[in-house]
Order: C-alpha cells, then structure tokens, then sequence
C-alpha cells in the first residue's frame, strides 16, 4: 500500500477509453470502507456517464459563466476562471464522473451548533477519506483520477440537478494519457512536529 500511495497521481489527460462496470463498482466500494465517525458513512456515490456526463458539462459550463459575469459565491475571483475552465476540459475527457454528495448534509450557515459543526466537519472529514480510497483503488487498477474542486463554480447548478443532499466534491476516472511526474512535497520538518 505504502508505494501505491507514492504512486498515485493526479491525471488531467485520459485515453478515449471506458471503464468496465466491474472495475468501476471496485473503486467505488473501495470509497464504502473509508472510515466515517460513528460509522454515518456520509456519502452517496453518483456516477455519470454519456448522456448525464453532457448535462453535467453544460451546468459546470453555465456555473463558470455565471461566475465570469460577476454573479455568484465566486464572482469576485476571476484569477481562478482559466483554472476552472481547464479543470471542465478535464472532465469532458474523462469516460467516468462521480459526485460524492453527503444525503443528510446541509448548507454551511453561520447559526450552527457546536455539536452541528462537529457532525458535518466529520462527515466531510469521511468524505474526504472515500474519495482516496477510491484514487488508490484505482491506481492500482492503472486507472486515473482526479479530485476535482472547481465544481462549486456551478454549485447550484449542479446541485439542483443532482438532487440529493449537499453536493461535497467530484471525481474524473478514467485511463491516463500522460505519465504526470509527482509534485514536489514540503520537506518533513515543515509538517512534521513531535512534542514529548
């Protein structure tokens, strides 16, 4: 496990290739062992393909417009539209979507609980954990993926059509059509710290 991790990377370039449905239900149920506290399991797993994948793209493209025309939660960062809009291309190569969305999430609102905050940090902690099952799982089929965040450029969008709960994150699947050389890391004594 330890030089899978090593080996997983970030691909943006995928082979006009599909994925089986058997090796596509493997990475996903790798996301269904990540842990989640007191064992919620917080996600739901929706996956998108040909015709969906299409309706998608045309949201996330709406989503950037929208954005770019100065409406929206980031309207007011357009240093991050060509990044967004390079992220889209990436997405309309990849044969495989999946949106990762918590069914019982909710709207992050100024008025929470303490307890509230703690259970949907949690959850999106466990989120977070299935969604690198699921890129190692699939590195080490040689498949590729990419963990992608620019989807709150057309966040309502594409949570109005999704339908199902707070939409959390996104990933592309598919096979690479590049070797992408691993980024550099901060050195360990930048983050790691022992106290006694």
């Amino acid at each position: 496990m330890y030089n899978l991790i090593f080996k997983r990377r970030s691909v943006r370039f995928f082979k006009d290739t599909d994925i089986s449905k058997v090796d596509m239900r493997e990475i996903l149920r790798a996301g269904m062992w990540a842990p989640s506290a007191k064992n919620r399991q917080p996600w739901k797993f929706i996956v998108v393909k040909g015709e969906s994948k299409k309706t998608a793209l045309a949201l996330m493209e709406k989503g950037i417009e929208r954005s770019e025309k100065g409406e929206g939660v980031l309207a007011g960062a357009p240093e991050l539209f060509t990044n967004a809009r390079f992220t889209l291309q990436c997405m309309k190569q990849a044969p495989v979507l999946v949106f990762i969305v918590n069914p019982q999430g909710r709207p992050l609102t100024d008025n929470w609980t303490a307890a509230e905050k703690i259970h949907e940090l949690s959850d999106v902690q466990a989120i977070g954990a299935a969604a690198e099952n699921m890129a190692l799982q699939a590195t080490s089929m040689g498949i590729g993926s990419l963990w992608i965040g620019n989807i709150f450029f057309a966040y309502d969008e594409l949570h109005d059509w999704l339908g199902e709960g707070e939409m959390v994150m996104a990933m592309s699947f598919g096979y690479p059509n590049h070797n992408p050389c691993p980024l550099a890391r901060k050195s360990e004594d930048d983050v790691i710290e022992v106290r006694l």
